[in-house]
């Protein structure tokens, strides 16, 4: 079959990067994520012998009406592409406008909010024939052999669909992937990958999957709705053997390891780093971790083994809002985190997050001030948003803190919960002034100078910051008029 796999283009001219638990909008960071996703799924499908494209409409800025145009041009017999809950409106209405175009292509969309909505999304969707539910490689295999063989879809795990009366099905959940080794190497020949660049020093990096699954139970994240709870690895040695490939064919030797938390599993990690040092391989790295999931020991294997930056999610300065959140992390487990890594000689991005449940103008200053106290090498503030497949959402929905249909206003750079005591748009403005209280002081100016190459260095954070000079102006200017 000839396959197209899709980051979609969006209906406000705005770009989106869309990879399972997370959405942004481009130039957070000033960071494209190579998609991981599509990629995965564009190499299994090749694997199965079908004729397959990617396009990124975020990394090669397609416009949905030269998309459509292209979709003209083109006689693709499948189009899956990733979606999100913030773009979810427009990525539903996506597959009415390919159809329109062309009624003979079948569509498909998979991601976190169409795996917990599945019914919702196929039925208000006249377009739409399938939703790919979870992790969706195998999934996404299958129904493209069916769709090409014309046989029946009952027996394909993991999919939804309707048929040609407009039932709608919803087939056996599938099991997820336990052997990570047997999927091939993701199909990074079929993107643009000088697109994908690190903000702070420009050069060119890819995406590295060691593992699957978080055993977390974090309130507000949707991570277990689309690898699960339970821990999956791929094999160190088949890792290793994908660093060279990258190397190799692609020239690339930065990596951005994609794990919920990297640090889950520290024999496993002990033995990445150990097997990176003995292939000697000269590779710089990224990862997401948990404040209590590292110890000195194992952040300093990481640094020697190429880690220069390390990601922590803090979310809160207020100890009762972590346990409210079922973080089940504390603050001098944060603090420390922060003061081992910095000894390791490894480089901290924080993240925080403003306006959940049970905050309290008093809790966000508190968050603020502890990240100023933290003094991380960079520091991301996102609103509390209840992304559908979180306890959040059911949460949100079952007390009235959002209207359920709005799914537009879902976004981590601005609030869209109305909590008892808590305007939404306060926590904008507190998202604001924590941006502006921990850049606009000097050390974080010199640091990012220190930091960055002059080619990147303010479009490095100002996705990241998302406000000007102008709007921390105004909101100086709101806090005189308050006093």
């Amino acid at each position: 079959m000839k396959i197209l796999l899709l980051n979609p283009p969006s209906s406000d001219q705005k770009f989106y990067i869309r990879e399972g638990r997370c959405t942004q909008e481009k130039g957070m960071w000033a960071t494209l994520w190579p998609p991981i996703s599509l990629a995965a799924c564009g190499a299994v499908l090749e694997k199965n012998q079908h004729d397959v494209e990617i396009v990124d409409c975020a990394a090669q800025e397609i416009s949905r009406a030269a998309f459509l145009k292209k979709i003209r041009s083109n006689k693709y017999q499948l189009v899956a592409w990733s979606s999100s809950t913030p773009t979810i409106n427009s990525d539903l209405a996506f597959a009415d406008e390919l159809k329109s175009h062309d009624p003979g292509i079948k569509t498909a969309v998979f991601g976190t909010h169409v795996s917990v909505l599945a019914e919702d999304c196929l039925n208000h969707t006249p377009g739409l024939d399938f939703v790919v539910r979870n992790e969706p490689e195998e999934s996404m295999a299958e129904l493209a052999d069916a769709l090409e063989h014309h046989v029946a879809l009952d027996d394909i795990w993991g999919i939804s669909y309707k048929d040609s009366n407009g039932r709608i099905f919803h087939n056996r959940q599938r099991p997820f992937i336990q052997d990570l080794d047997q999927l091939p190497f993701p199909a990074w020949h079929l993107l643009e990958l000088e697109k994908y660049k690190l903000p702070l020093n420009g050069k060119a990096y890819l995406i590295l999957a060691p593992l699957r699954g978080c055993p977390f139970p974090c309130t507000f994240c949707t991570a277990q709705t689309y690898y699960g709870r339970k821990l999956r690895r791929k094999s160190t040695s088949v890792m290793m053997k994908e660093i060279e490939r990258n190397i190799a064919s692609f020239g690339v030797k930065e990596f951005f390891i994609w794990a919920d938390t990297f640090t889950v599993d520290r024999d496993y990690v002990m033995e990445f780093c150990q097997s990176v040092r003995q292939q000697g391989l000269d590779i710089g790295w990224t990862c997401n971790s948990r404040v209590d999931t590292v110890d000195q020991e194992l952040l300093t294997a990481m640094r020697e083994a190429g880690c220069w930056m390390i990601s922590y999610g803090i979310e809160s300065g207020n100890q009762k809002i972590l346990d409210a959140v079922k973080k089940k992390i504390t603050l001098e487990q944060s603090k420390t985190a922060v003061t081992m890594a910095k000894r390791a000689g490894i480089k901290v991005a924080a993240h925080f997050i403003l306006g959940l449940p049970g905050e309290t103008e008093k809790s966000i200053e508190e968050t603020i001030d502890f990240a100023l106290n933290l003094d991380p090498d960079l520091a991301q503030f996102y609103c509390a948003t209840p992304f559908a497949g979180s306890d959040l959402y059911e949460a949100a929905k079952g007390n009235g803190w959002i209207k359920a249909s709005e799914f537009r206003e879902f976004s981590q750079k601005s609030a869209g919960m109305s909590l008892p005591g808590l305007a939404p748009e306060r926590v904008n403005e507190f998202r604001n002034k924590a941006y502006r209280r921990f850049y606009f002081r000097p050390v974080a100016i010199f640091r990012l100078l220190k930091m960055a190459k002059a080619k990147g260095l303010f479009s490095a954070i100002a996705g990241g910051l998302k406000f000007t000079f102008n709007t921390g102006y105004k909101q100086i200017q709101r806090e005189k008029d308050e006093q």
